[in-house]
C-alpha cells in the first residue's frame, strides 16, 4: 500500500510536499525534485525553510503557523507571490492541514502554472495584434470612405456626398417650413489660368478657392468640388437673404486670395449665384439651375468677385 501511494504521489503533476508539526519534510515528490533539483534523500526529514528558503517571507511563515494552528486552508497566486521556489517557473502553492493519528500534518501543493502564463501572455499579444489590425482597418475604411465622398485633389465634398446631405437638408427645410440656400461658385478666367501658368498651378488655384469657401462658410454648411473650376455650397439653417449675403461678402473679400507663381502673383476672382429654397424650387436640381443662372448673370457684370440672388 505505501508503495502504491508512494507511486500516485510521484505521478501527478505537481510538486507535492508533506511537512510535521516540527515542519521537517515527510514527503518529497518527483515534481519537487524536478523544480527544485533536490532529490528526496536530500530533503526528507530535514526543516521546509532549509530546504526552500524562499518559504522564509515573514507573511508566508505566518500563513504555514496559522494554517497549522486552524486548518484553514491557504492559497497564494505566483501573479502575486513569485519565485516560490525558484526563477524559472510560475507556481501557486496551496497549503491545507492533514489530521492523521492525533498528529498534524501540512500538505504544501506547488501547481506549475507556466505554461498558463506563456498562454495568457500570448493572448495579450495576439489582443494586441487584433487592435493593431481594427485600427489599421478602420483607417483604410476612412481612407475609402474619403475616395467616395470628397475631392482627391481640394478635399472638398464631391457630387455624391452633395446629394447625400442636399436630401437630407432639403427634406428637413420642407419638414420644418425652413428655408436652404444654394450658392453656386466659378473662378473668373480660370482657363486663362490654366492656358498661361499650366495645370499645376491651376490645381493650387482651385485648393486655394476651397480654403477661402471652407473658411468663410459656417459649420454645417457643405462646401463641394461640383466638376472642373465650380463649386456647390448647401446653406441649411438660413433665416433670410441677409445671411447668404453675409456668407458671400466674407468669401469674396478674402484676404488670403492670391497665389505666388514664380514671380508673378495670380489674383483669385470669384462668381457666385444663389438660390433659395422654397422660393427658387421645390427639388435640388431646380435650385442648382437657378443658382447657375445668378452665377452667369454676375459673371457678366462688369469687373470680377460678383454675387447675385435670385
Amino acid at each position: 500500500m505505501d508503495k502504491i501511494i508512494s507511486d500516485i504521489l510521484n505521478n501527478i503533476n505537481e510538486g507535492l510536499v508533506l511537512i510535521d508539526q516540527r515542519l521537517n519534510i515527510c514527503i518529497w515528490n518527483k515534481y519537487m525534485e524536478y523544480l527544485t533539483g533536490i532529490n528526496s534523500e536530500n530533503a526528507i526529514n530535514n526543516n521546509i525553510y532549509e530546504i526552500l528558503p524562499n518559504l522564509t517571507r515573514r507573511y508566508l511563515k505566518n500563513s504555514i503557523s496559522n494554517v497549522m494552528d486552524t486548518g484553514l486552508k491557504m492559497f497564494f497566486s505566483s501573479s502575486m507571490h513569485g519565485k516560490l521556489v525558484n526563477d524559472r517557473e510560475n507556481l501557486n502553492l496551496k497549503i491545507s492541514r492533514l489530521d492523521y493519528n492525533n498528529s498534524k500534518v501540512l500538505v504544501l501543493e506547488f501547481l506549475d502554472v507556466t505554461n498558463q502564463f506563456i498562454q495568457v501572455d500570448r493572448l495579450k499579444k495576439y489582443v494586441t495584434k487584433l487592435c493593431e489590425l481594427n485600427k489599421k482597418l478602420k483607417e483604410k475604411e476612412e481612407v475609402i470612405k474619403n475616395l467616395a465622398y470628397y475631392d482627391k485633389l481640394t478635399g472638398a465634398a464631391n457630387r455624391t456626398l452633395f446629394y447625400k446631405f442636399s436630401e437630407k437638408f432639403l427634406s428637413a427645410a420642407k419638414r420644418n417650413n425652413t428655408m436652404l440656400g444654394l450658392m453656386f461658385i466659378d473662378i473668373d478666367k480660370f482657363k486663362n489660368i490654366n492656358d498661361t501658368y499650366g495645370h499645376e498651378v491651376g490645381d493650387k488655384v482651385l485648393v486655394k478657392v476651397t480654403d477661402i469657401l471652407k473658411k468663410a462658410t459656417r459649420k454645417d454648411d457643405v462646401v463641394t468640388r461640383y466638376g472642373g473650376d465650380e463649386f456647390l455650397i448647401l446653406l441649411p439653417h438660413i433665416k433670410n437673404l441677409t445671411d447668404c449675403e453675409t456668407i458671400a461678402c466674407r468669401i469674396l473679400n478674402a484676404k488670403n486670395n492670391v497665389i505666388d507663381c514664380d514671380k508673378n502673383q495670380i489674383f483669385i476672382s470669384l462668381s457666385i449665384g444663389v438660390s433659395f429654397y422654397p422660393n427658387d424650387g421645390d427639388n435640388i436640381d431646380d435650385l442648382i439651375a437657378k443658382a447657375d443662372m445668378a452665377m452667369y448673370i454676375a459673371k457678366k457684370r462688369d469687373g470680377q468677385d460678383n454675387y447675385v440672388c435670385n
